[in-house]
């Protein structure tokens, strides 16, 4: 459970984080800055303020496995516990496939703070906001046929599927997918085999861990792709859209 709390004096707050290196100091809304350094943990003021010997043990585990942090600044105690806890939901924004430390480019982070409206208001969506932490959590779970598992639910919960059918969220999948039409295509058949080892994990099938590994890292990537379209769209669409899409064009 993660919590924050301030003294009566405190203006700013440096959430750290892990898995990214970010190129630069940017501003990604007001009072809240994307920061490649890491500031030093003061172990002693860690001890003093841990309710647990969890919060401790994160606050030492921090001193090596930060690679980028957040720094949230306001004006009062109050405002900026508030500020803080919702710059949380941000670690989603700027997203990445897998969980290793992989360096942002200028241009991720430009496209991180220009979505960054249509983040929080999709966060205010049950579907995106539920299926967003099926993805946050899934890498760290300790099997991976269950990180399978739960990847697999959230691409299902984000398409609305009510059934275990492949073809339909492939093809649904597809439609999100930006491309050509051959384009398109590939990534529907791509989408069918990757669900076809979800089926195997979930339903009990001897699969080899290679191909567990490999399911687990392309269930990861179509769901965050998935989910970076429905920020750049600015919503999720429905089934009936993704069927109006599907039936929209002719054989010739």
């Amino acid at each position: 459970m993660v919590g924050v709390r301030v003294g009566e004096l405190t203006t700013e707050i440096v959430i750290l984080g892990h898995g990214l290196t970010v190129p630069g100091i940017t501003e990604l809304s007001s009072g809240i800055l994307l920061e490649p350094t890491v500031p030093p943990v003061d172990l002693a003021a860690a001890s003093a303020s841990s309710r647990t010997l969890t919060d401790y043990l994160t606050a030492v585990s921090s001193m090596t496995l930060a690679t980028f942090c957040l720094r949230v600044k306001d004006e009062t105690g109050h405002e900026l516990v508030a500020k803080a806890w919702n710059a949380l939901w941000l670690f989603h924004l700027v997203l990445t496939p897998l969980p290793v430390i992989t360096p942002a480019s200028a241009l991720q982070i430009a496209w991180a703070k220009n979505n960054l409206l249509r983040f929080e208001g999709l966060i205010e969506n049950h579907a995106f906001s539920s299926v967003m932490r099926c993805y946050g959590n899934a890498h760290y779970l300790f099997d991976t046929d269950t990180r399978i598992m739960l990847l697999w639910a959230g691409i299902e919960g984000l398409l609305s599927v009510d059934a275990e059918l492949s073809r339909r969220i492939a093809l649904y999948a597809a439609l999100l997918h930006k491309g050509t039409p051959a384009e398109k295509g590939v990534y529907f058949n791509e989408v069918k085999k990757a669900y076809a080892i979800r089926s195997r994990a979930v339903h009990g099938g001897n699969a080899s861990s290679a191909k567990l590994k490999a399911g687990y890292e392309s269930a990861s990537k179509i769901l965050v792709g998935l989910l970076a379209r429905c920020v750049e769209l600015g919503r999720v669409p429905t089934s009936n859209e993704l069927d109006a899409l599907a039936v929209a064009q002719n054989l010739v």
